[in-house]
């Protein structure tokens, strides 16, 4: 009998520098993706899928002040400057409130009437009063854009807004 040789083991396959890259690389991608196409986490509003949103959504203006629109992942959410101004279409619809209701539209153009629902030294929340479905706009104040001009961003937004047929204004 031979005595047996050696045991050898197989070569060890260590992945190569390259590979690991480009799978972290990827990974990293897919997060980002993920994270843009998840609109940059605004929710849709409960009444999003109204027909009215879809409308209202295809004739929002492009730019507001220099601001870009940037289409969002969810249903009825648009924004501009990355996510500076948010609107929602869909949002519940207001009664009657005490809070502050102001009419905003161009000087030649139909107005809307909106409520400032919510504000903070970051932001300001401010919803269609009497439009159904109602209208969410959230703007964040940054160095370009200050809680001074914050309603002067709906005037753009009237046009659009005023195609929700209105059944009651502001008092």
């Amino acid at each position: 009998m031979s005595e047996p040789g050696p045991v050898t083991t197989p070569p060890r396959h260590r992945p190569r520098p390259l590979v690991v890259a480009l799978v972290v690389a990827l990974v990293v991608a897919a997060a980002v993706w993920a994270y843009l196409a998840n609109s940059r986490g605004v929710q849709a509003a409960p009444e999003a899928s109204d027909p009215a949103c879809t409308t209202l959504l295809g004739a929002l203006p492009q730019t507001l002040g220099t601001l870009g629109r940037t289409q969002q992942g969810a249903q009825g959410v648009t924004s501009w400057g990355g996510d500076q101004i948010v609107l929602r279409c869909g949002a519940l619809v207001l009664g009657p409130t005490t809070k502050a209701c102001i009419p905003v539209g161009p000087d030649a153009g139909p107005s809307v009437d909106w409520v400032q629902d919510a504000a903070n030294d970051r932001a300001v929340r401010f919803l269609t009063y009497g439009r159904t479905p109602a209208v969410e706009v959230t703007i964040r104040f940054s160095s370009t854009l200050t809680s001074d001009q914050a309603p002067s961003q709906l005037v753009d937004l009237a046009d659009a807004v005023s195609a929700i047929p209105q059944t009651r204004t502001c008092l």
